[in-house]
């Protein structure tokens, strides 16, 4: 019995080394390491057509690297890695996006820190954009992209013939800008917040940041400030002024955010405050797309902020599973190397799309998009409904518009706004 028992150990053994070699060889056949990458690139979109067009560039100048390429919807996308996560099932890479969304994956050990390659993106990609996707001092994933919240774009002849040959850069000349354009009958501001985020992500996430300065939310949500603050009480009062001055579009709760850029582009207004999602559509439908200018929001007197900042987050970036093998870690960082490199990123630019990079830009690109590309390169600031629990974006949202329809103060949106992170934290 004793000798049967060693044989079947023996036999046992023997087939747990020829799986694991099986899955060598799967991994590595011929000497090729190949490497899954997950995303969510379904979508006919530009964009997702440059992302799969350098994967396969590379899979063609690399034989002893391959990656695998495998797209899930997106409504599927983050539900499946969480869950994936939870049975430490991820794929060898994956895309991942910034802040609150990373945070599990790291926190749970499950992505590889890039820090021994971050230097590669030195001089290309700025460190407070890289800031995004670190955690404990420790890089996550590269940002192909930026999502820009609080642009301005305004029409340059009707701002000219306000007596503007330069757009405001302090909210005082703002305002008489508002003014001046009131008296030419030109509506300033083409507002659509029936959905009752634009007042949120677009105006405050930049307006506030001016007042506060970009710790001001951290500080807030750590407890050691509060969300009835004088300087955010100030930023609050600026979309009740402007309410108040006539500056919108009187139906601006009840149209949305393209219908109210589609009044911008008619040239029925003079602005249109939006994001880097705009782009493209105010370059594709206007007339003369030199005639439209992008700033950021003017500094106010006695703001704490950085008024060179614009607010937004970083776009989706390419991240390494932790438990990948040495010769595996090496493989998808020489990919990650190869991806993010400039012409990634000059492609990325001619499909329309804001990048963390600081590229070059030829004469067929207009000035609006080099110059809405070029703040981000200052730094971003926070954007509030990618930082709020979803209790209090909710808040600030219906807040902000009962603000616009005179039914709460600033104060009145502060105290509760404030009140309802307390109630959390008890």
């Amino acid at each position: 019995m004793k000798t049967i028992k060693l044989l079947l150990l023996g036999l046992a053994v023997t087939f747990i080394l020829a799986a694991c070699g099986d899955n060598e060889e799967a991994q590595s056949e011929d000497g090729v390491i190949e490497l899954t990458l997950w995303n969510d690139w379904t979508e006919d979109r530009p964009e997702n057509t440059v992302y799969k067009d350098i994967i396969e560039k590379f899979n063609e100048q690399h034989e002893d690297i391959q990656i695998v390429n495998e797209s899930i919807p997106h409504d599927d996308y983050e539900i499946k890695l969480r869950t994936q996560a939870a049975g430490n099932q991820l794929p060898d890479m994956m895309r991942v996006w910034p802040g609150t969304r990373v945070k599990p994956l790291v926190e749970g050990n499950a992505l590889l820190p890039l820090n021994p390659i971050i230097d590669h993106w030195e001089g290309l990609i700025p460190e407070e954009i890289l800031q995004d996707y670190a955690v404990d001092g420790n890089y996550y994933a590269i940002p192909s992209n930026i999502s820009e919240t609080s642009l301005i774009f305004y029409n340059k002849a009707m701002v000219s013939e306000a007596g503007y040959d330069e757009f405001p850069t302090t909210y005082d000349e703002f305002k008489s800008l508002v003014e001046e354009l009131k008296s030419n009958d030109v509506t300033p501001i083409s507002l659509g917040n029936k959905a009752i985020w634009p007042l949120q992500s677009v105006f405050i996430s930049g307006i506030a940041d001016r007042y506060t300065g970009s710790d001001f939310l951290g500080n807030v949500l750590n407890g050691d400030g509060t969300f009835e603050d004088e300087q955010f009480i100030n930023a609050l009062s600026v979309i009740d002024e402007l309410t108040k001055l006539e500056a919108f579009n009187e139906d601006m709760n009840t149209v949305d955010e393209a219908q109210s850029r589609n009044e911008f582009i008619k040239g029925s207004t003079a602005m249109h405050f939006a994001g880097s999602w705009a782009i493209g559509p105010i370059m594709d439908s206007v007339e003369d797309v030199e005639n439209i200018g992008v700033a950021a929001f003017p500094s106010f007197e006695g703001g704490e902020g950085d008024p060179s900042k614009i607010s937004g987050v970083a776009g989706g970036g390419i991240a390494v599973n932790s438990n990948l093998s040495e010769a595996e870690q090496e493989a998808a960082f020489e990919f990650l190397k190869f991806y993010y490199s400039e012409e990634l990123f000059q492609q990325l630019v001619q499909a329309n799309i804001i990048v963390p990079a600081d590229v070059e830009m030829d004469d067929s690109i207009p000035q609006v998009f080099k110059d809405a590309n070029s703040m981000a390169q200052n730094g971003l600031s926070p954007v509030y409904d990618a930082t709020l629990t979803p209790e209090l974006t909710d808040i600030i949202n219906n807040g902000l518009q009962s603000i616009t329809l005179g039914d709460k103060t600033p104060e009145e949106l502060a105290a509760e706004m404030q009140a309802e992170w307390d109630k959390s934290n008890e």
